[in-house]
């Protein structure tokens, strides 16, 4: 139960400001047109999605990994 925890937690504080790093450069002049601050949660959003997912499917290869070693929890 604290594997995937802790491997989610550290994941994402290594993750998320390289990604917000990246999208809002790679978008910048798309979220300077927009005042309002839509188009930027909605990148924020998107691509947090994307990270959380990937984060799943890396432990989940990960879990079968140390299941097939006999060495899970």
């Amino acid at each position: 139960m604290w594997k995937p925890l802790l491997f989610f937690s550290v994941w994402l504080s290594l993750t998320v400001p390289l990604q917000l790093i990246a999208v809002f450069t790679i978008f910048q002049p798309l979220l300077a047109v927009d005042k309002s601050g839509i188009i930027m949660l909605g990148l924020l959003l998107l691509s947090t999605i994307a990270n959380v997912y990937l984060a799943t499917r890396v432990w989940k290869w990960i879990e079968d990994k140390l299941y097939k070693r006999k060495t899970f929890m």
